[in-house]
């Protein structure tokens, strides 16, 4: 199987859930309040000058653009799930909501911090690159971003070998051996009857070394102000240079 075209599969998988359980987040999951990412924004914020214009990338259901809104600053919230950004809307009618996947982002120098949280682990790595090159064009000079790496709660080999028993096109740090074939029995559920792990299935999620993470930020020109691990993740805040 050639890998673009799987990736392009996976890509519309990924889309598709969202786009699923979208109906049911607000009334499943309400406000997730995962205590270290709720710390580590109050980190970016503190740097960040007042009623900044702030991008919320890869936003979903707005899960936390109220606090931004809170904090006094304009918000603008981009993800490429069209249900979700319908969730994100009915909360936060005051955010300018844009369909833009990571990937497509085209902003240049319009915002003075951005947060991109729970998303990067579902980035192929022929993207992670790039994303952060759009993030830093996206960014006033001198301008903050904060964003998630999850870490990996289980065993990466284990996939990877399976992933390729199966012919998938994958490398290794790739959890994707079941995206697909969870993708067709979560559609089989209505979206409010969908077992959590199913979903969770579905989710193709890669998990870089934290050194190439770090490689690549300085390779997009950017500069790591804090750094920690807590919740399941480890949590940049960093700067333009």
């Amino acid at each position: 199987m050639e890998r673009t075209e799987w990736l392009k599969r996976i890509q519309e998988t990924v889309e598709g859930l969202y786009d699923h359980i979208a109906p049911e987040y607000w009334v499943k999951y309400g406000f997730y309040g995962n205590e270290t990412q709720l710390e580590y924004l109050q980190k970016f914020l503190k740097r960040v000058p007042p009623q900044s214009v702030l991008l919320s990338a890869a936003c979903g259901a707005g899960r936390y653009d109220g606090v931004l809104l809170e904090a006094g600053h304009n918000v603008v919230g981009t993800d490429q799930s069209a249900g979700m950004l319908a969730r994100a809307k009915e909360h936060f009618p005051a955010i300018r909501y844009e369909k833009i996947a990571l990937q497509e982002m085209d902003f240049h120098e319009e915002f003075d911090g951005a947060t991109c949280m729970d998303a990067m682990e579902h980035v192929f790595p022929e993207d992670w690159q790039n994303i952060l090159r759009r993030f830093h064009t996206a960014l006033k000079p001198g301008g903050f971003l904060y964003f998630t790496v999850e870490l990996p709660d289980t065993d990466l080999n284990a996939s990877y070998e399976r992933a390729k028993a199966m012919g998938l096109p994958v490398v290794f740090g790739e959890l994707a051996d079941v995206v697909e074939s969870s993708y067709e029995r979560l559609k089989k559920f209505a979206p409010l009857e969908a077992p959590d792990e199913l979903a969770g299935e579905v989710a193709y999620h890669y998990y870089p070394s934290l050194e190439q993470v770090r490689a690549w930020l300085g390779e997009a020109g950017f500069v790591i102000e804090e750094e920690g691990t807590g919740d399941g993740y480890e949590h940049f805040v960093v700067r333009r240079g």
